[in-house]
C-alpha cells in the first residue's frame, strides 16, 4: 500500500499505483480497513470523516521474520456547502497521515504527513449561451497545502521542510451540469527537506471534464 520512490525520496501513497501486481498479490497478507461516515443538513451542507489503515510492509517471507509489522493510518475530513442567495459552492478536504517508520530509515521518510485543499466556485452568469440552455460561467479559487514531513530534525531540532503550497484562480464554463471547461493559472511554492527558500513556479492549465 505504502511506497517510496528514488525520485521523491519520501513516503508516497500514490506511488502504490505503479505496482502492476497490487490487485493480484498482497505483500504481507494483511487486510486494509477503510470506512467513512457523513452528516448532511440541507441548509448547511455536508461534512464527512473517513479512515484507511493497516499494515503496509512485508514483515516476513516464508516464515522468516524480516521486520516488525508497521502501520499506516490515514484520517480525512471533508465538507461541501452552497451559500444561499449568492450560490457560492465551497468544497474542501484535509487529511492526516501517520506512518510507522523503521528507525534505520532516514528522516526524509516522515512519520507524519498532512495536507488539504479548498475550492471556492462563484457563478457570475447564468443564461442561454452558445445554444446551451441555462449555461453557467464561474470564477473559482483553489487553495492547496501539503506537508510531506511534519516534524523536526533529531540532530538540530530545526523544522523539517518538504512542503508544498499552491493558489489557483480559474474561470470555468459549464454548458450543462455534466460538462465543464476550465482555465487555471497555477502558482505554487515548494520547499525542500532542509527548508531552503521556496522554489516558485507558475503556469496555465486548460481542461475539460464530462460525465455520461
Amino acid at each position: 500500500m505504502l511506497s517510496s520512490t528514488t525520485i521523491s525520496t519520501r513516503h508516497l501513497l500514490p506511488a502504490a499505483k505503479l505496482n502492476r501486481d497490487r490487485f493480484e498479490e498482497s505483500s504481507n497478507g494483511k487486510l486494509m480497513l477503510t470506512a467513512k461516515a457523513a452528516v448532511r443538513y440541507a441548509k448547511l451542507g455536508e461534512i464527512g470523516i473517513s479512515y484507511m489503515g493497516g499494515v503496509y510492509n512485508k514483515f516476513q517471507d516464508d516464515g522468516l521474520r524480516l521486520d516488525d509489522q508497521r502501520r499506516v493510518d490515514v484520517w480525512a475530513v471533508d465538507f461541501n456547502t452552497t451559500l444561499p442567495v449568492v450560490k457560492t459552492y465551497i468544497v474542501g478536504e484535509y487529511a492526516f497521515v501517520k506512518v510507522d517508520v523503521a528507525p534505520q530509515i532516514g528522516q526524509q521518510f516522515g512519520e507524519h504527513q498532512r495536507g488539504g485543499f479548498v475550492d471556492i466556485v462563484q457563478p457570475v452568469l447564468r443564461r442561454n449561451m452558445f445554444g446551451f440552455q441555462q449555461a453557467v460561467l464561474n470564477v473559482a479559487l483553489r487553495l492547496e497545502t501539503l506537508d510531506w514531513n511534519k516534524g523536526r530534525f533529531v540532530e538540530t531540532n530545526g523544522r523539517i521542510g518538504d512542503e508544498f503550497n499552491a493558489i489557483v484562480p480559474a474561470i470555468s464554463f459549464r454548458p450543462t451540469q455534466q460538462t465543464v471547461f476550465r482555465v487555471n493559472y497555477r502558482f505554487e511554492k515548494q520547499r525542500d527537506i532542509f527548508n531552503n527558500p521556496a522554489a516558485k513556479s507558475g503556469g496555465i492549465q486548460i481542461g475539460i471534464s464530462s460525465y455520461f
